[in-house]
């Protein structure tokens, strides 16, 4: 039921923002999206034990491959294939964007749950990439926007709105759970932040509904071929990574997995951050996602039954 959950909700996501996309529109008029996003990093931080793995050398190499993979060489990549395959402008904004952002909050790990690989280092992994993506981000996104157009970004500007919304929520649930001296917490408060990313994808569908129809077939097939490309590098990448370092592969699934995907919120937020028409970005970030989750899923699946 958890890895059904928010494929679902988003497929309802979307059929609802082009039927009635009110509903989405008012929520972000009223800073819906910002407050969503703050929900899911309180919700993270609640859900952050504080017994973890213990930081060795061989931990340290890893979270570094990771960090490299997912956060230097993912955007770089992006920029890369924007140019390879002629993106338009917009288009190409949102796959550097969707390429620079941290890993998934959810997906990520239970999509490393479900394969058999090791739960807990994919959570050690998601936490501390998108810690430290809050401050990678704004100036990997800087090189790239300005390397594929005439886009500028105000660093500082989207290094305090991460700093707000991501690592603030992040530290206020994580102190909630300290005082709280919860050993365990129920596993329902994922369902919280499937809740929110899904209602992020609805009100952002909502607001963007002009840009589907802007679209003809060759430029959805444009975004598609882009998105396909960029996870399945980044899949493979994060393979021969975890073959130089030797991990078993328990951890290889949670380095393959984690550091593969990207956030939809963060995503979404940083769109709505940039002064700049940015159209059909949101629907190259939303196929992507959704590539993701179905490509992972299907792999996990074919992973967990070859080891079983």
């Amino acid at each position: 039921m958890r890895q059904l959950f928010l494929p679902l909700g988003l497929l309802l996501a979307i059929f609802f923002a082009l039927l009635l996309p009110a509903g989405g529109i008012l929520l972000s008029d009223y800073s819906g999206l910002k407050i969503l996003v703050f929900t899911i990093f309180l919700v993270s931080g609640y859900q952050t034990g504080s017994k973890g793995l213990s930081l060795d050398r061989k931990l340290l190499s890893l979270f570094l491959a990771a960090a490299a993979i997912s956060l230097i060489v993912s955007p770089l990549l992006g920029l890369t294939l924007s140019r390879l395959i002629d993106l338009p402008l917009p288009l190409a904004m949102g796959l550097i964007i969707i390429s620079a952002v941290p890993p998934t909050l959810s997906s990520g790990i239970v999509i490393t749950e479900v394969s058999g690989g090791n739960a807990l280092l994919a959570l050690f992994l998601t936490i501390s990439l998108n810690l430290l993506g809050i401050f990678t981000m704004p100036f990997m996104l800087d090189f790239c926007l300005k390397a594929a157009g005439p886009v500028d970004i105000n660093q500082t500007a989207l290094l305090i709105k991460m700093l707000l919304l991501v690592l603030l929520p992040f530290a206020l649930g994580k102190l909630t759970r300290n005082w709280s001296a919860k050993s365990k917490v129920s596993p329902s408060w994922s369902y919280v932040n499937s809740s929110c990313v899904i209602l992020v994808v609805y009100a952002s569908l909502s607001t963007s509904k002009s840009a589907f129809s802007g679209l003809g077939l060759m430029e959805f097939a444009m975004i598609l071929l882009a998105v396909a490309l960029l996870h399945l590098i980044l899949l493979a990448v994060n393979a021969q990574s975890a073959k130089m370092l030797h991990l078993g592969p328990a951890d290889s699934k949670a380095l393959i997995f984690v550091a593969s995907q990207k956030t939809l919120p963060i995503s979404v937020a940083v769109l709505a951050s940039i002064q700049f028409a940015t159209g059909s970005a949101i629907i190259v970030c939303l196929t992507f996602h959704f590539f993701q989750l179905f490509m992972d899923s299907f792999l996990a699946s074919y992973l967990h039954k070859k080891a079983a």
